[in-house]
């Protein structure tokens, strides 16, 4: 595993995932996203570079992270109580306490479409734009599934990105669940090994 920094992962996420259709639902202002996208992503960076597990392909630069939240560790992003910003803090600061709140109980359900075996989640991958289509994200994400594999434990992740739903398929992940968020959240496609 390469060495990354939170200021790396961050940047590389928030360029990744600009265009997700969660997060065009969670920041759907164009100009703002971006960094709105990084400072979340500079939470769960923080996180899992500490307790996660961690992959990177770095060339002069970081083209591409995957992070995975392993048994027994505490839910991605989630800070201490008396470390700021928390999750929920950033979200209300910048969506607004109504829109947050919306937003938070709609994504509640991820937790239930999980597998009720061990499992290890893939949290996020992100490959730079300009590096897509070279077998990056593949390679970081057969890396994660061996690793789980290894463990004995199931892979599993969430989508909402119905272009990655043939990509995650090719590398051995099948959809267990297809759940619409409520509101007008995107469909979220859950997926695990066999």
């Amino acid at each position: 595993m390469a060495e990354l920094s939170a200021v790396e992962a961050r940047t590389l996420l928030a360029r990744a995932f600009v265009q997700d259709p969660l997060m065009v639902w969670f920041f759907p202002d164009d100009e703002v996203r971006p960094h709105a996208c990084a400072v979340m992503f500079g939470l769960f960076a923080e996180h899992y570079l500490a307790v996660g597990r961690v992959d990177v392909v770095r060339r002069d630069h970081p083209v591409a992270v995957a992070m995975w939240q392993r048994p027994g560790q505490e839910d991605g992003g989630a800070a201490e109580p008396e470390q700021l910003p928390t999750l929920g803090g950033l979200m209300t600061a910048v969506m607004g306490a109504g829109r947050a709140a919306e937003i938070g109980g709609a994504m509640a359900v991820l937790g239930e479409l999980r597998p009720a075996e061990p499992h290890a989640y893939l949290h996020l991958l992100g490959v730079d734009p300009a590096c897509r289509g070279e077998g990056l994200g593949g390679r970081l994400l057969d890396e994660g599934v061996a690793a789980a594999r290894g463990e004995g434990l199931v892979a599993c992740l969430d989508t909402m990105n119905p272009a990655n739903v043939p990509f995650y398929e090719a590398h051995g992940l099948s959809v267990r669940h297809e759940v619409r968020l409520a509101g007008d959240g995107p469909t979220v496609w859950s997926m695990a090994t066999g």
